[in-house]
C-alpha cells in the first residue's frame, strides 16, 4: 500500500481554515475543477458525488470525521483499491495551523507504488495550492 502525504503550515487559525476546506459537502469552496457536487445520506453514511470536467462522476463515502479532519473512501472505482484520503487541520497555536493531506491506496493492475506516489504527490500539492488560494494565501510560497 502506498501512503502519500503533504502538509504546509499557514498563518491562519484552524477555525478559519476549516470553515473553507472542512466541509465534506462543500468541496467546491476550494476545488475549482469540480463542476458540481451533491451529498446524499445513505445507510452506509454520507456519499459525496462530484461531477468532474470530463463529466465523470466520482463518488466518495465519508468514513470518519472529527473537529478538524475527515476521511473518505472511493466508491465504484475498482482501479483505486483500498483508497482512503484524509483532509486535516492541526492547530499549532491560536494564529497558525498545519494543513495536512494524506492518501493511501494499493497499486492495481500495471500501476506501481512509485507511480502512485508520484501521481498523488502532484495531486496533493495541487490541492494544497487550491486550498491556500481559497484562503487568500495564493501568493504564499508552498513548502
Amino acid at each position: 500500500m502506498a501512503v502519500v502525504s503533504h502538509h504546509e503550515d499557514v498563518p491562519l487559525p484552524a477555525d478559519k481554515i476549516w470553515s473553507v476546506i472542512g466541509d465534506f459537502a462543500g468541496i467546491r469552496k476550494w476545488a475549482v475543477l469540480v463542476k458540481s457536487e451533491s451529498v446524499t445520506d445513505t445507510p452506509a453514511g454520507k456519499v459525496r458525488s462530484l461531477v468532474m470536467p470530463d463529466d465523470r462522476v466520482v463518488k466518495e463515502l465519508l468514513a470518519a470525521s472529527s473537529q478538524y479532519s475527515y476521511t473518505y473512501t472511493m466508491l465504484e472505482r475498482p482501479e483505486m483499491a483500498d483508497y482512503r484520503s484524509t483532509v486535516a487541520v492541526i492547530p499549532l497555536d491560536k494564529d497558525n495551523s498545519r494543513i495536512e493531506l494524506i492518501v493511501s491506496l494499493s497499486a492495481s493492475g500495471e500501476t506501481t507504488e512509485e507511480q502512485i506516489t508520484e501521481r498523488y504527490t502532484k495531486n496533493l500539492r495541487g490541492n494544497l495550492r487550491a486550498m491556500k488560494k481559497a484562503l487568500g494565501l495564493a501568493n504564499e510560497r508552498a513548502a
